[in-house]
């Protein structure tokens, strides 16, 4: 905004930047205790989150007492960049419950963070954390969100959200034999990321993106550093019976081919536990429909398929567009699994150990553009997409440090040290070792 020399800017507009520079400057801690009845002050807390909240402005921090909150809290306003309003355990994880009856936090606001509280839904109908297309610049931080009969977090359109360093789990529902209860699921959000955190006993997907295919389509979605799971229930759960693996996979794609080509890049993350489910082909990662994805230095176990990646279809022309580097998969029915003519899915450097029935797996696929290099296959052959490039490789159990415990590092003397190709993209190893060590990149997820 310019003024004229001489002119002044409008009384309203004048107080209004008046109060946001002072407010700033006088950002105020506000207590909350429970049992509490007081102003917020120190000595005299309030009893509840949301009455702090309804006094909270931009830079302001809500400091939590340990208690057990019953009730369910919902922003009023929004932070600035660089003075978020935040609401902050006083303690560790786990000193701080805030526990409703389905939804226990709404974020309609932008610049809101939440740090180290547990958000109980207590197998509720409704979302436990709700994050609307307004509540951008949105931060979960060290938080727990557990026990819905929906999903975890369920997000509309909003930009930039960040979850870190944090647990998700027990979100599930057995009307029907089994309905989607997501641990994460966003619809066209713009710059998500996923870092530090595990998401595990779900009856949908740990993550995914977006059910509605909504526009103007979803996009820069970073999983990294995650492990993401599931296991037999060692209990009756929420309608289902003890022994149920309940879920579906570790990540789903959906994205409308009417939209942009949406990005999601998956690193450093572990998936195990997607098999012997309630559905047929189960995979850790379902990469699917109009998306381009990287996948680097993710390892898969204990599952039915560890990548499933799927082409055009019917009703989604587009089909996926996926690389996937440095990964290793083992205690697998079939690591790589691909499907519909799918274009463009390369694996590089990827290593295939112990207890996989199939490395390679193509289905409906016929005029499918795999490019495979830099293959480690523990094993006596290798499969047909990697046959014929000397760069690919089938090895015996004393190329790897120790097959026994999966350390599939290189032992000394390995056939797969300084055997591949130079490949730019994948110019460090899942360690974050430059390649090449030797004379040439090794062969396999690690650089030795």
């Amino acid at each position: 905004m310019s003024l004229a020399p001489g002119a002044r800017l409008p009384v309203a507009l004048a107080a209004l930047l008046l109060f946001g520079i002072s407010h700033a400057a006088t950002a105020a801690t506000l207590h909350v205790a429970a049992g509490g009845a007081g102003n917020g002050a120190a000595s005299s807390p309030f009893g509840r989150i949301q009455d702090a909240v309804n006094a909270a402005h931009p830079g302001d921090v809500i400091l939590v007492e340990p208690g057990t909150y019953a009730e369910a809290v919902r922003t009023v306003r929004a932070g600035t960049d660089g003075a978020p309003i935040t609401v902050k355990a006083a303690g560790a994880r786990g000193t701080v419950i805030v526990r409703g009856t389905g939804r226990v936090l709404t974020v309609a606001h932008a610049y809101t963070t939440v740090e180290g509280l547990v958000l109980d839904g207590s197998y509720g109908q409704d979302d436990i954390v709700r994050v609307s297309s307004a509540g951008s610049h949105f931060t979960l931080r060290n938080s727990e969100v557990l026990r819905s009969s929906k999903d975890g977090i369920d997000m509309d359109a909003p930009s930039d959200v960040l979850i870190e360093d944090s647990l998700i789990h027990h979100t599930l529902n057995a009307a029907g034999g089994r309905t989607d209860a997501h641990g994460i699921v966003a619809g066209a959000v713009h710059g998500l990321t996923i870092s530090r955190t595990e998401v595990h006993t779900f009856s949908g997907d740990a993550v995914q993106m977006d059910p509605r295919r909504a526009s103007p389509g979803w996009s820069d979605v970073v999983v990294d550093g995650c492990k993401l799971w599931l296991a037999p229930l060692p209990n009756a759960e929420n309608g289902f019976a003890a022994g149920t693996v309940p879920g579906e996979n570790a990540i789903d794609t959906k994205a409308s081919s009417a939209l942009p080509r949406a990005r999601i890049t998956i690193r450093n993350t572990e998936a195990w536990g997607f098999r012997n489910g309630l559905i047929t082909n189960m995979a850790a990662f379902n990469l699917k429909e109009n998306i381009d994805a990287v996948v680097d230095g993710v390892t898969v176990w204990d599952s039915e398929i560890g990548f499933r990646v799927r082409g055009p279809s019917e009703r989604q022309p587009a089909g996926a567009v996926v690389r996937i580097q440095n990964v290793v998969v083992h205690s697998t029915m079939t690591a790589f699994r691909y499907e519909d003519d799918v274009q463009n899915l390369r694996i590089w450097n990827a290593t295939v150990g112990s207890g996989v029935s199939n490395a390679t797996q193509p289905r409906n696929a016929g005029k499918a553009s795999v490019d495979v290099r830099n293959l480690l296959v523990l094993g006596s052959k290798l499969p047909a997409e990697a046959s014929g490039r000397s760069s690919n490789r089938a090895v015996g159990a004393s190329a790897f440090i120790d097959v026994v415990k999966h350390d599939y590092r290189l032992a000394a003397g390995s056939p797969g040290i300084d055997a591949g190709e130079t490949i730019a993209d994948v110019a460090r190893d899942r360690l974050g070792t430059v390649r090449p060590r030797g004379g040439a990149y090794d062969v396999g997820a690690f650089e030795r």
